[in-house]
């Protein structure tokens, strides 16, 4: 590799025994403790789907061991009677004047471990901060929750409209070429846990976010379902770095997250690495396309007059080009940690 290409921004591309933050809600019941190792699909917390806030009459001097921290899971025998004849369980939120409130409401729903790991943190209605013992591929956003299913990829010729079928159920899917909200609301509907997108629209997202919207606020909810999103809003394939992960990764568990975002990948996996003098457009006409760096290609007149310094690139499609420095990227071949 030539001095030059350390010129080119470096993409983080793989990282080493992520930490992942799962959200949580007032009302969650954490089951998980700090030290706690899990594994893929271990029950992390009870979801609370309705929350409410209950007022309970805090008891007297000598009832309890001392004043409970907010965040503390107390057991429903001192709600407020007559209010609240089920005198629920419920998160304290806070305790004042003799009085508490807790957010409580039924417990239908579960946050699942989507990757294998030890607990770090546990904060009461607000994350879990989880360890994993595997690698992680950076990717852009996580549209959706996190969920966890053995890996497949779709051919890149197929239509995911035509492809996804019920056999792929419980699958995180790699969808190529084009990809719309109604084939990802198919995917949802037939049992599917995920997909992979390299990138979607602007339109599809919000279409997207409306339908999660909607099971959300659904009576029957389907299980959980993430989007995992590489690029951007630009339709563009994976990178052949991200590609070749996925080819490497294809039938083996893996998980989705979003915080940071990324694709949990077993920990005993080879990882293939990236060419090093191998670039990424990301700007200009010619971006989402690919090739190799042949060296600096000095100062020159690119678009509206403006003048950069700039890299010639081999692209795939065999021609040569100058390139400014500033619309290349490549990937590290070793990455940051999280």
């Amino acid at each position: 590799m030539t001095d030059t290409l350390d010129l080119v921004p470096a993409r983080t591309f793989i990282v080493e025994r992520p930490q992942i933050r799962l959200e949580l809600q007032p009302g969650d019941r954490v089951i998980a403790v700090v030290g706690d190792e899990v594994h893929v699909g271990d029950v992390l917390a009870e979801r609370i789907r309705d929350a409410r806030l209950v007022e309970a009459v805090a008891p007297r001097d000598g009832a309890d061991q001392g004043i409970p921290l907010p965040g503390t899971w107390l057991p429903g025998e001192h709600a407020r009677p007559g209010r609240h004849p089920g005198a629920p369980s419920g998160e304290l939120l806070f305790e004042h004047g003799g009085r508490r409130r807790l957010a409580t409401g039924p417990h239908p729903d579960r946050l699942l471990a989507p990757g294998e790991g030890r607990i770090l943190e546990v904060e009461p209605g607000v994350a879990l901060v989880l360890e994993v013992q595997g690698p992680g591929l950076a990717a852009t956003e996580l549209l959706g929750e996190p969920h966890s299913g053995r890996l497949v990829i779709l051919p890149e010729d197929s239509d995911p409209r035509l492809a996804l079928d019920v056999a792929l159920a419980g699958a995180v899917v790699v969808l190529p070429g084009r990809v719309d909200a109604e084939a990802l609301a198919r995917a949802r509907a037939m049992g599917i846990h995920g997909a992979i997108v390299g990138s979607l629209a602007e339109r599809d997202r919000r279409d997207l976010v409306a339908s999660a919207a909607r099971q959300q606020a659904g009576l029957h909810r389907l299980a959980p379902f993430g989007v995992l999103v590489f690029g951007g809003y630009l339709r563009r394939a994976f990178p052949a770095a991200v590609r070749s992960v996925l080819e490497a990764a294809a039938g083996a568990l893996v998980g989705l997250v979003g915080d940071p975002p990324l694709l949990l990948l077993p920990e005993d996996l080879t990882l293939p690495e990236p060419l090093p003098d191998r670039v990424v457009v990301r700007g200009g006409p010619e971006t989402g396309l690919e090739g190799r760096w042949l060296g600096p290609g000095g100062l020159r007149r690119i678009r509206s007059g403006i003048t950069a310094e700039t890299g010639l690139i081999w692209l795939d499609d065999g021609r040569t080009v100058a390139i400014p420095i500033g619309e290349l990227e490549r990937f590290a071949v070793h990455a940051a940690n999280g």
